[in-house]
């Protein structure tokens, strides 16, 4: 495992590209394995960015079947994604779904991850697991996202520059150096954002800098060291819309957040040290350490409380192993572990007078701590078919003191403690094609900012609030027709309990506050083909299916049992396609349907279907050892109105958020390559 940390990364000079679909495998399961025999909906993409804004993580992910995105436009509120309907509910960042990056977790022990630090231009690779994860990784309902970032080439040094230059005020500078010195490897990225917005009050302005080094200290055995630091002095948010609103003036934000300059400034910084170590040819080890700081200030479009600050402190401690061995004479590995996280928010809230910190309304300390031991074996009971099991307890301690005693001590704490388990198999009908069925518990636990907004008007927390538990069943297949062309299909029901809703309340506007619903219902079709009909041409079609629904949810006396699960369409399709030429000439193309999706719980309120789209075209041409590229291209072509985001049961019927029309987009980029002497 250790000598396969640092893949190794070249650019070619040539504009050549591999023949054929290559043969994947992933480590989203906690070690390497083929996706083929993964009993889950699982796909690997490593990233061809040429002709891409690199702006935002959706341009990487919109193919993937099961995934939604929403929020690319509101740096503010953070780009919203979610698997399978878990996240839709969140107000800003992400929920439901774990993120990894490099091996190390960014996603906080409360279930919240934000995105802000995770920029397009650092990441060679994902993997995408749809479906409960929680037996792997603990708070998690939806799945996770693994991202791998760059390493340096295996030998010499590379630097890449780039330049951006977009409509409405767009501008990004990055660059990116690697190289090797005996046995350090090494990966440095820089980049700087800036954009006006085509909405009023939607400026941003954010600079990041990651750096990554890997030691292999000898044959079976490595270090890898992270560090990624985020200064965004500028994130604006316009608000949401009603839809008349939308309608007559789309570029318009919300008069209260001018009026009351909402909007966030952050600095996160993020450190990681992971340990590797094959302790034989049957058994390998790895560490995880791992530390979050941020320092977050937010205005909010009200006067009460409308202004807030943090510091967080989120370190981590993770250990696992992985054996190889025999059950009843059939090789079995066994994957063992524990996850250690823990959270502390110091936070403060004060008035917010009109853009002006007013007088202090809260300070307390806020803490998170999660423990998660696991237990997975993979066994291949017969040659055709392989046997899943997996085990994880997670124990998850809120507690809340309370500092500000002026309208009383609010102090308190809550403990979820939930058990999650899956059973999958996988059987290999040919070496081309494979069928899997698996089940699986998940849960979910309100984060830290969701059990302290309380409606009641107190400052403490929300004791009605509880965690939400699913239960997920699936079938699928998985065939490669000869070598250009693959595809993955997955159909499942999920059942869940206690699904956390999103609220708002005349009282605090822009605030929002979460409940639980009875249960839900989720049926759902995921398919995605890729196809390459003739060497350096590739195509990609995928299409989701989602009834998503309430099947038990009395809200005060209003039943809305058999509604839509607000926040997510029935429908997805995403075409896409890309191609090079010897010449140095490449373009590429996509194109996403949405259906039109309910925005409150009485489905009374529908946000319209829309159609996305981006096309480019470049050329890129070696120069000595330099690449010099150049590329154009265009998104929304028709110039459509649509909605970017959507604002779930809001007051006031401000649900929209009016995405871009018709933009245009373009930069150049230099390679530079030397050899090792």
């Amino acid at each position: 495992m250790p000598g396969k940390l640092q893949a190794q990364h070249k650019i070619k000079l040539d504009t050549g590209r591999e023949q054929f679909l290559p043969l994947l495998e992933v480590i989203s399961t906690r070690s390497e394995k083929k996706i083929v025999d993964i009993p889950a909906a699982i796909r690997s993409l490593d990233l061809n960015k040429e002709g891409l804004p690199q702006v935002s993580l959706d341009e990487a992910l919109t193919s993937v079947p099961g995934l939604f995105f929403q929020n690319q436009f509101n740096s503010a509120q953070d780009l919203r994604l979610s698997i399978r309907g878990f996240g839709a509910r969140s107000a800003f960042g992400v929920r439901g779904v774990k993120i990894l990056v490099d091996g190390i977790p960014l996603t906080l022990p409360d279930g919240q991850t934000q995105l802000d630090s995770i920029d397009p231009g650092m990441i060679n690779s994902l993997e995408v697991l749809r479906g409960p994860s929680s037996s792997l990784y603990g708070n998690a309902s939806g799945g996770t996202i693994s991202i791998k970032t760059f390493d340096g080439p295996r030998s010499g040094f590379e630097s890449d520059s780039r330049l951006l230059l977009g409509s409405f005020g767009l501008e990004k500078y990055q660059i990116k150096s690697g190289g090797t010195f005996g046995s350090l490897n090494y990966n440095i990225y820089a980049s700087h954002l800036q954009r006006d917005g085509y909405r009023d009050h939607s400026a941003t302005e954010n600079t990041l800098v990651h750096g990554k080094f890997g030691w292999q200290t000898d044959a079976n055995s490595s270090w890898t060291f992270s560090l990624r630091h985020l200064h965004s002095p500028i994130a604006q948010d316009p608000g949401a819309l009603t839809e008349q609103q939308a309608d007559f003036n789309p570029k318009a934000a919300r008069s209260q957040n001018i009026i009351f300059d909402a909007g966030e400034v952050v600095d996160n910084t993020q450190l990681g040290l992971l340990y590797e170590k094959d302790i034989s040819s049957s058994q390998e080890i790895s560490l995880t350490a791992h530390l979050n700081r941020r320092l977050f200030s937010n205005k909010l479009p009200f006067t009460s409380g409308g202004t807030v600050e943090f510091e967080r402190l989120a370190p981590g401690l993770g250990a696992r192993t992985v054996i190889n061995s025999r059950l009843r004479n059939k090789p079995i590995r066994w994957i063992a572990g524990a996850d250690l996280s823990h959270q502390r928010d110091d936070r403060k809230r004060f008035d917010n007078n009109n853009g002006i910190k007013g007088s202090q309304t809260l300070d307390r300390f806020e803490t998170v701590t999660s423990i998660g031991p696991y237990l997975r074996a993979e066994w291949q009971y017969l040659p055709r078919i392989e046997l899943v099991a997996g085990i994880r307890y997670d124990h998850v301690e809120f507690d809340l003191e309370d500092n500000f005693l002026s309208d009383g001590d609010q102090s308190g704490s809550r403990t979820l403690s939930e058990w999650s388990g899956t059973l999958g198999a996988v059987y290999h009908f040919h070496k081309s094609l494979h069928g899997y069925a698996n089940i699986a518990t998940a849960f979910e636990t309100p984060t830290t900012t969701e059990l302290a907004n309380d409606p009641s008007g107190g400052s403490g927390f929300n004791q009605n609030l509880d965690s939400q538990l699913s239960v997920s069943y699936e079938v699928g297949l998985k065939e490669r027709i000869g070598n250009r062309m693959d595809y993955d299909l997955a159909v499942f029901v999920i059942q869940s309990w206690n699904e956390l809703i999103p609220f708002e309340i005349i009282t605090s506007p822009g605030r929002t506050f979460y409940k639980n619903a009875g249960q839900s219902r989720r049926v759902g079709l995921e398919v995605a083909m890729r196809f390459q009909p003739v060497e350096r041409i590739e195509t990609g079609l995928s299409y989701a299916f989602s009834d998503f629904r309430f099947t038990r949810f009395d809200d005060n006396g209003s039943n809305h049992s058999g509604n839509f699960i607000p926040g997510m369409p029935e429908h997805r399709i995403v075409a896409n396609l890309r191609a090079d030429s010897s010449s140095g000439w490449f373009a590429k193309g996509e194109i996403q349907y949405v259906s039109s999706f309910f925005v409150n719980d009485e489905n009374t309120v529908d946000n319209p279907s829309y159609i996305t789209n981006r096309f480019s075209f470049g050329r890129k041409k070696a120069v000595g050892k330099s690449q010099l590229s150049v590329f154009l291209g265009v998104e929304n072509i028709f110039d459509q109105s649509y909605n970017a985001n959507t604002r779930i049961n809001a007051t006031g019927g401000r649900y929209f958020e009016p995405g871009q029309p018709f933009t245009l987009f373009g930069g150049v980029s230099w390679v530079y390559l030397a050899a090792a002497k």
